[in-house]
């Protein structure tokens, strides 16, 4: 039976633990394997996004293998909808695993992902996000090694990175501090605080978020007004409230992120290099568990 990665409550606390350790442990985010040699990755994207490709493609590349990319301006999507049982046994005959990115793993019925021959790996959706939210973990780690002390806030609208930080609250023991603006739905927030009685709170301001954080996260800006997006952007101001040499990080591309004030971009403070590499690393572990046992 093939193995999965399509969200981090599914992926476990084990394998959770497992990947973001030997992540760690990789003494360079750019070594050459061979271990994906003679196997072949499908990327299906059903929404362009370079950072993605790149990462993924670079990760399989650089272990030996090969990619084939699939990009959204075709008809693939509606054609694999349609015939899905029909398609996706026959990719077998030609890829050794998938990524899929901008599709809802909620489409992906369980019950057919366990008679695939292939492993299927989420690199970003609407509702999870995994190889980020434990790129993102280890960035905390590698700084901070006593994750009960550590205060993560999160400002800016919803996304998989999001969604699958607060999955990982479940196992990872840090503080999770939320702020969304008050034209996104908190819903799905909401219902997962409930559900997993971690230390996750909702509040209503970026101050409020930031206060005497030891990393801040700069979430998608989404289809913020410009007048929102004059308040929901981060500043020298508003990280003078956070803990002193707070690290920054970013959870959607700098385009797509809220505005980070260009000194704080490539300050001291910022990660997002270190995220860059921890998610080549974070890919390199993932094609490892789901080609091997690591019993």
């Amino acid at each position: 039976m093939a193995r999965h990665i399509l969200t981090i409550r599914e992926f476990g606390e084990d394998a959770s633990w497992l990947i973001v350790q030997q992540a760690l442990g990789m003494p360079d985010a750019k070594m050459q394997t061979d271990f994906m040699t003679e196997r072949v990755a499908l990327l299906i994207f059903a929404q362009p996004s370079l950072p993605e490709r790149l990462c993924v493609s670079a990760a399989v590349r650089q272990m030996g293998g090969n990619v084939i990319y699939e990009g959204s301006l075709d008809i693939w999507r509606s054609e694999l909808y349609t015939f899905q049982d029909q398609l996706i046994p026959i990719f077998s005959t030609f890829i050794n695993c998938m990524y899929t990115y901008g599709l809802p793993v909620t489409e992906i019925d369980s019950r057919r992902a366990e008679a695939l021959q292939f492993p299927i790996i989420n690199a970003g959706s609407p509702g999870a996000h995994p190889a980020h939210a434990l790129a993102d973990i280890a960035c905390m780690l590698r700084y901070s090694r006593y994750l009960p002390s550590v205060t993560c806030a999160c400002v800016g609208c919803i996304n998989g990175t999001l969604l699958s930080l607060i999955e990982a609250t479940a196992w990872f023991p840090f503080a999770l501090r939320v702020a969304l603006p008050p034209s996104i739905d908190a819903t799905p927030v909401q219902e997962a605080k409930t559900r997993l009685g971690s230390k996750i709170t909702l509040v209503d301001t970026p101050e409020e978020a930031v206060a005497g954080a030891n990393y801040v996260m700069a979430g998608p800006r989404g289809n913020l007004s410009e007048e929102e997006l004059q308040h929901w952007q981060l500043t020298p101001a508003l990280m003078a409230k956070a803990e002193n040499h707070a690290r920054v990080m970013l959870s959607a591309s700098p385009v797509r992120a809220i505005h980070v004030d260009k000194d704080i971009m490539v300050g001291k403070t910022s990660l997002l290099h270190k995220q860059a590499e921890n998610r080549l690393r974070v890919h390199k572990r993932m094609l490892h568990w789901v080609f091997l046992d690591n019993e």
